[in-house]
């Protein structure tokens, strides 16, 4: 067995690099695995696409290495034979792709959700076989993250560096990540503020756009922490704001470039970005002045982990709610101590439980977030109460050099350490399996929205300025009740009592809406300025352009038993 598992496809890499540049990527892999075993991890690489190697798992290899289905079949295969506490997947979504999940949002109208997929590593992180449904996978089970090289580049050096910040990660006192960089569009403070104090207790350091940014004070930007929440677009690399007072001010509040700037992440940062496309692995040479996207250049900076979204994400102007609360769950339990794996892993599966049944938005949110970096870092260092049975009774968190001086304690901090991840581990899968168990089947209706509910949810669109465009509906249908645990008399008859009494979410309803006076959007280079408490927008002399930012409104309407009983507000991000 292994404690960690690195999968990656060597056919695909040697495509990337030349030999030498193979050779610098497999020495970097062996320093990673040698620094795991001072760590206590027993660490394995398993290139999917070996048929020797898969073959000894009982596992199937992958023969194309852009077949979603392959590469899916094949790390259930490997995690099946190996049941890993941690997986790590090497390389970008040319060496291994993120799964092809549908997009419940799906639209042709060009004003509305355009994403046909959802694409991300969520159903590597379950045990359902391979499906384009995401809610097949709402029940995560796995720890797993992706250190992702460039997407369709050929210079080693980006990965190299990668792996080696993964060797070398030191956890730091908590204090060391109790501050934050915390940027936020305007218009969505409200939003921003409450999920900065649902995770540092205060939002006092919220920075918005416009008025600040994006040339961070060295303060702020050194910061280990960054939360971001802001416009991104698709092959975009930097996150813009958006005035509260004038939609069409949409400056450039965090620049790809500018994080790049040497001095301005220190290693071992952590983001969560909110933005559209934030987490989108895209080719840099795409983008303008071939600029890195911004997980990618916050990786290289040595970041330590980020999460964001591959495509068009959601939230409302106030309150929490889809990217919010995914973005905010996972710093919670960064901040607690947990590692980036089980810090994504336990934040997708309180954002089911949060959110169950899972709507069309929420599905999408799921499935779109992801982590880069190696889920088995641990950033914050926390005190333990845990003492360990060696020569003399120790603490459980020493430090690696203190371990080293004897074999004896070494063994025994080992074996303490993995008794109680493994205990977390199972505990985990346990949960994910029931959240799996008790999430309804939910299937696009091939009727018209039933106008009745067209005609509630246009109504509203005017009452808030919008312009109503196209609607969905969704049938929900209640799941059968777990038979996971068996259950005495006096349990079952209260199951029977809350069915009876519990009233079913039976349909979900979406409609997409621009603003009624939706016009050309500009984006200026510079941030916007005040005069006064007159906001004045810069254009000739920074180059305002066409926005690269897809926005629009979504109004998402729950029926229950044939009633309409809430309605949702978010925008795209």
């Amino acid at each position: 067995m292994a404690d960690k598992v690195i999968v990656t496809n060597w056919t695909a890499l040697k495509q990337k690099y030349k030999p030498a540049g193979i050779k610098a990527i497999e020495a970097a892999v062996r320093k990673l695995i040698a620094s795991d075993k001072t760590r206590d991890l027993k660490t394995v690489l398993i290139p999917l696409d070996d048929a020797t190697a898969m073959k000894k798992l009982g596992a199937t290899s992958v023969k194309d290495a852009s077949s979603f289905r392959q590469n899916k079949v094949a790390i259930d295969g490997v995690y099946e034979a190996l049941a890993p506490d941690y997986l790590m997947i090497l390389g970008a979504v040319d060496v291994i792709p993120h799964q092809d999940l549908k997009n419940p949002l799906f639209t042709n109208d060009p004003d509305g959700d355009t994403d046909k997929f959802a694409y991300g590593d969520l159903p590597y992180a379950s045990d359902a076989p391979y499906s384009q449904k995401i809610n097949d996978f709402s029940g995560p089970t796995r720890v797993v993250g992706r250190l992702p090289d460039l997407t369709e580049q050929g210079d080693p050096r980006y990965l190299v560096n990668l792996l080696n910040t993964a060797a070398t990660w030191k956890s730091l006192p908590r204090s060391e990540y109790e501050t934050y960089l915390g940027i936020s569009a305007e218009k969505w403070k409200d939003s921003t503020a409450e999920s900065l104090t649902n995770i540092f207790n205060s939002s006092g350091d919220l920075q918005t756009s416009p008025t600040k940014g994006f040339r961070w004070k060295s303060a702020l930007i050194n910061r280990r922490v960054h939360f971001v929440n802001c416009h991104g677009g698709d092959t975009y690399p930097d996150f813009l704001g958006q005035s509260g007072t004038d939609d069409d001010v949409m400056p450039v509040s965090h620049q790809a470039a500018f994080v790049a700037k040497k001095g301005n992440v220190l290693e071992g940062t952590v983001v969560a970005a909110e933005c559209c496309y934030g987490g989108q692995l895209y080719n840099p040479a795409a983008a303008d002045d071939e600029q890195m996207g911004m997980c990618n250049t916050y990786l290289a900076m040595k970041a330590y982990g980020f999460l964001g979204s591959t495509t068009t994400a959601y939230g409302p102007f106030s309150g929490n709610d889809q990217a919010d609360l995914i973005c905010q769950y996972f710093l919670q339990r960064v901040l607690a101590g947990a590692s980036l794996g089980r810090a994504t892993l336990e934040a997708r599966q309180r954002f089911v439980e949060k959110s169950s049944p899972l709507s069309p938005m929420n599905q999408k949110t799921l499935a779109q977030f992801n982590l880069y970096g190696d889920p088995s870092v641990v950033p914050v260092d926390t005190a333990t109460s845990t003492l360990v049975v060696g020569p003399k009774a120790t603490t459980l968190n020493l430090t690696a050099k203190s371990v080293a001086k004897s074999k004896s304690v070494a063994k025994a901090v080992h074996l303490a350490g993995a008794v109680e991840r493994g205990e977390r581990r199972e505990l985990l899968r346990a949960k994910g399996v029931l959240l799996s168990e008790l999430q309804p089947e939910m299937s696009k209706s091939e009727a018209a929205t039933p106008t009745r509910v067209r005609s509630s949810l246009t109504k509203i669109m005017t009452e808030l300025n919008l312009r109503p465009l196209a609607a969905l509906s969704f049938k929900v249908e209640s799941p059968a009740v777990p038979a996971l645990i068996p259950k005495s008399p006096m349990a079952k008859g209260i199951s029977k009592a809350v069915a009876a009494k519990k009233q079913h979410t039976t349909a979900f309803h979406v409609m997409f809406g621009l603003p009624a006076d939706a016009g050309v959007t500009v984006v200026a280079k510079s941030v916007a300025s005040k005069e006064g408490s007159k906001l004045k927008r810069i254009a000739s002399k920074t180059m305002a352009k066409k926005s690269p930012i897809h926005k629009f409104v979504v109004l998402e309407a729950k029926e229950v038993d044939g009633k309409i009983v809430s309605v949702k507000e978010a925008h795209s991000k």
